[in-house]
């Protein structure tokens, strides 16, 4: 068995993940199962082409690369986007392939490495997938996608030692079955871990979306339990009406005027609980608006709300539900923090010609902490928080609009201007 073959083989199958992960960043990957199954074909037929041209054929450098162009055209073509779109991404990844495999080339020669074909193999890979792994990152990033420290240094770190290992370790081997197996998994161990990390992001953002799910739907329910206690109050006064009517009718003639008072006092207790603060005709914001403004009420602040929007505006709940949650909770939380002084809490929505203005306006203790340009949490526990703002400037920066924060000695301020 030809064991250089076999390497180069493995390699060249490498480096279809790395495309098919590169092509993911610019297309949908998502479809029909007809046109899975045509992907699927299309990367086998390349994989089996571009391997006979580069291994079994040993073709010329030229037609090498002019398979590589038809191979990825051909795959591009498997998923949905336009023909420039097309161009752009093939146009992208065959260069970065090519300048990794020429830089690479000629390094490992000047270093005089004895199983030259394979190390560069493995070295162009793991340099063309860190790239790829980078350019995935940062595009999801510009999208206001989170990711933590250590997942940007997994992309780095784990794609670095692998290449450096190839150099520095396998080239010292005895024997090329002992550098054949040491590539083949480095290779596993990249794939395997990144497909790892991949499934893991996933579960996150499905738990983020379940907890902005969780959040809209209280919103409804305090809406629909407002709308409830709301309609049983009004039946009990409609059905006790006549009998207070009596009442008030026997004391007025009595000209027990203090009675009077007493007894309309004791009526009014009738509509204490849950107050509907806001009815503006939109479930979800009046639902969570309602049950954020009531917890400001525990709190004894003062409430002010001006609500001038239509019932049905043209912007997504969730990100609705994230604009009004992280506002109204840091506003709440610098509430809490208080201990002197008068409460105060406004919030203003107001549409008009395809802009929402939203408005939040709280009182808070004087204290701003900040890293930076950038303000802190003031939790106690600060893993994990800190990204309220963060994540508000990423919702309405999908919308083109614009955050402005600004602050005094006892009032704070967001606000926001997004283009629907």
């Amino acid at each position: 068995m030809d064991l250089e073959l076999v390497m180069c083989l493995a390699g060249n199958l490498f480096g279809i993940y790395i495309i098919s992960r590169f092509f993911s960043i610019f297309f949908e990957t998502e479809g029909s199962e007809k046109r899975k199954w045509l992907r699927f074909f299309c990367y086998a037929f390349y994989y089996a082409f571009n391997s006979m041209v580069s291994f079994y054929f040993h073709g010329p450098p030229p037609f090498i690369i002019l398979s590589n162009v038809f191979g990825c055209l051909l795959v591009s073509w498997s998923y949905k986007g336009s023909w420039k779109h097309r161009l752009c991404a093939v146009t992208l990844i065959l260069a970065v392939g090519i300048v990794c495999e020429d830089a690479v080339y000629y390094y490992l020669r000047n270093l005089h490495i004895e199983y030259l074909r394979i190390i560069c193999v493995l070295v162009t890979n793991f340099l063309s997938f860190m790239i790829v792994l980078l350019l995935q990152k940062a595009i999801d990033l510009r999208h206001g996608k989170e990711f933590t420290f250590l997942e940007w240094v997994a992309v780095i770190v784990i794609p670095v030692c692998s290449l450096l290992i190839s150099i520095a370790v396998l080239d010292e081997c005895k024997d090329e079955i002992t550098v054949v197996i040491g590539g083949l998994s480095m290779i596993l161990i990249n794939v395997l871990l990144f497909f790892l990390l991949d499934r893991i992001q996933e579960m996150y953002r499905s738990q983020l979306s379940f907890a902005l799910l969780e959040q809209q739907n209280q919103a409804y329910e305090s809406q629909m339990d407002l709308l409830r206690d709301s309609e049983e109050k009004i039946s009990a006064l409609r059905h006790d009406l006549k009998n207070h009517f009596f009442v008030l009718n026997q004391l007025a003639e009595q000209n027990q005027c203090e009675e009077i008072v007493r007894y309309i006092q004791e009526l009014q207790t009738l509509d204490e609980g849950q107050t509907q603060m806001a009815s503006t005709g939109n479930p979800v914001i009046d639902g969570f608006v309602n049950l954020k403004l009531n917890e400001a009420a525990a709190l004894s602040a003062d409430i002010k709300t001006e609500l001038n929007i239509s019932e049905n505006m043209p912007i997504a709940a969730k990100d609705l539900i994230i604009i009004l949650g992280n506002l109204l909770d840091n506003a709440l939380r610098a509430l809490s923090l208080c201990d002197t002084g008068r409460k105060l809490l406004t919030i203003r929505m107001s549409q008009e010609r395809g802009i929402l203005l939203i408005e939040v306006t709280n009182s808070y203790n004087g204290t701003i902490h900040k890293v930076g340009t950038a303000l802190r949490t003031t939790k106690a526990k600060k893993d994990g928080h800190g990204i309220g703002l963060k994540n508000v400037q990423r919702v309405v920066d999908e919308y083109h609009g614009q955050m402005e924060i600004d602050y005094t000695e006892d009032l704070f301020s967001v606000r926001l201007v997004v283009f629907l």
